[in-house]
């Protein structure tokens, strides 16, 4: 049976965006469990720095603290760095790449 008739449904908890990575990536890039468990992993980093990059940028890249009066950066910074490394190393060790044919193609 091919792959197209019957899609591997994404992980419910995903973001919509992660979802629509799941969709386009799954069938065809991740049929074994390991590649699904390593593609989720991967897009469950991608959603947590994106939340991460939500709470910074409303809450302010720096805060001062109460007591000392010193200017520190939000601690958010560093866990959404790590969340996108993480990403990063997932995807590429799924060997994930962007596609020359079709993300060089300029827009008419």
């Amino acid at each position: 049976m091919s792959s197209r008739r019957n899609p591997i449904p994404p992980p419910a908890h995903l973001s919509e965006r992660s979802k629509a990575l799941w969709q386009e990536l799954a069938p065809r890039h991740c049929r074994s469990l390991g590649r699904q468990v390593l593609l989720e992993t991967a897009l469950d980093s991608l959603d947590y720095a994106d939340a991460a990059r939500q709470t910074i940028q409303a809450e302010g890249e720096t805060h001062t603290k109460a007591k000392s009066k010193m200017r520190h950066l939000h601690p958010l910074i560093s866990v959404e760095r790590e969340a996108r490394r993480t990403f990063l190393r997932l995807w590429l060790k799924l060997g994930l790449h962007w596609d020359h044919a079709i993300d060089s193609r300029l827009d008419d």
